[in-house]
């Protein structure tokens, strides 16, 4: 498979849904419902098959975005020296061959290393995919393109938990690992007839790869909207990896329960196109301060919950605030940083939402046993509403994502990568004539 070649930025007539799009889409849906529905699924494995405590078993599905950010960090450094192609592979082939471990693991340890080596897998294929995409988008419709292959990651966590649920509920433990493999496999497939756009590596970059410092590995213009990522994060983290232990508890089996996730999934579904829009029109203060407030109010009706009616609600107002919040913070993430430093940017952006995922389970979960489950959801609102202040402080009151300042940063990313270019180029020709 030959790879892609690159456009010009200055003549990007690319359609945005291409095949190579759509079909990273798709990896990007699998690998993340398959991502979802373990989380869920690993926390009642671990209490059925060891008895764990409800901290422990926050752990076990913890543990996995842990291996995750250890693989983000050097994912999105590398990638384009390694090979997005090479490393999308590698990623997805491991993903795929790690299900196994899982059934094979004899104990809770060994259970545990298995899902921090998934984890690993998981941050490099969802690096590469995310990378890869950004290449294939052109750049004038980074919003809306950005949303929709996000829009796969917020139908995953509606799909996973639902099936984790469902099977877990009736003791199902393999068909779940069985379902994960095929999917696993299927995204394997898939990524083998990506065609990946590489980025030419400029010979000033191949000396500096062995140079070691921060913003080598993390992108300082991506940190601040990465952060009101990492508290979504942890507000999601709440619900994803408890909502089953947390509805048992207070006696809720209807449909709150069980279709909490699809109805979920149905806001966050709804409201992508517009939240696109939003982006591309009028940027994206207007997007991210109502999701936080909607995160907030999500979690004052899980929290509050007595039927039904409260939690399905609670995912409606929690669908659209999760999925804008990640849809906004991935593409303003990438709108961040220039085009040859977008896979470090990608990392920056996935590494903080994880650490969100992976650390809330474990650290608000140790609170279940003398605050109860209620606290959680509303410790979890109150960190959503402190998203908005912290938004504010960091990038609103700059005026950083006004749509009028992301057109002049994008118009320079467009004169920079030019200017690259251009210098590349010469410095090629001036190599040819002297040798």
């Amino acid at each position: 498979m030959t790879n892609a070649k690159a456009v010009p930025v200055s003549q990007d007539k690319r359609p945005l849904w291409s095949r190579d799009y759509i079909f990273d889409i798709g990896v990007n849906f699998l690998v993340y419902s398959v991502h979802f529905l373990l989380m869920l699924w690993s926390t009642a494995y671990a209490i059925k098959m060891w008895q764990t405590s409800i901290s422990m078993a926050g752990l076990a599905s913890g543990i996995f975005i842990v291996g995750a950010l250890i693989a983000r960090i050097p994912a999105g450094r590398f990638i384009d020296f390694v090979g997005r192609r090479r490393m999308f592979l590698i990623g997805t082939a491991l993903f795929f061959l790690l299900i196994a471990g899982y059934k094979l693991a004899p104990s809770l340890g060994v259970f545990l290393l298995v899902r921090l080596v998934h984890g690993m897998s998981f941050g490099m294929t969802s690096t590469a995919a995310s990378t890869v995409v950004a290449a294939l988008i052109p750049l004038q419709r980074m919003g809306t393109g950005i949303g929709y292959f996000t829009l796969g990651v917020t139908v995953a966590s509606a799909v996973g938990p639902f099936l984790a649920m469902t099977l877990t509920a009736s003791d199902s433990f393999d068909t779940a690992l069985v379902i994960c493999g095929a999917a696993a496999l299927a995204i394997f497939l898939l990524s083998m007839f990506i065609r990946t756009p590489e980025r030419t590596i400029l010979p000033q970059e191949r000396a500096d790869l062995k140079k070691i410092s921060f913003d080598r590995f993390f992108s300082w213009k991506a940190m601040g909207i990465s952060t009101i990522a990492l508290m979504g994060g942890v507000c999601y983290s709440t619900v994803l990896s408890f909502l089953g232990a947390y509805t048992h508890a207070i006696g809720i089996t209807g449909l709150g329960a069980t279709g909490f996730f699809l109805f979920f999934a149905a806001t966050s579904v709804i409201s992508r196109p517009f939240t696109g829009y939003l982006l591309d029109n009028y940027g994206g203060n207007v997007a991210v301060y109502p999701a936080l407030l909607c995160m907030a109010v999500a979690m004052g009706f899980i929290a509050t919950a007595t039927g039904d009616a409260g939690m399905i609600i609670g995912a409606l107002f929690l669908g659209y605030g999760y999925g804008t919040i990640t849809a906004s913070c991935h593409a303003l993430a990438v709108h961040c940083a220039p085009l040859h430093q977008v896979g470090i940017a990608t990392s920056t952006y996935f590494f903080f939402l994880d650490f969100g995922i992976g650390v809330g389970p474990y650290t608000l979960g140790s609170f279940v046993p003398s605050m109860g489950f209620e606290f959680v959801y509303i410790a979890a609102g109150v960190i959503s509403l402190l998203g908005i202040a912290l938004y504010f402080i960091l990038i609103g009151r700059y005026g950083r994502f006004t749509r009028h300042q992301m057109d002049r940063t994008a118009q320079a990313k467009l004169i920079v990568e030019e200017r690259r270019q251009q210098f590349f180029q010469k410095a090629l020709a001036h190599v040819e004539v002297n040798s």
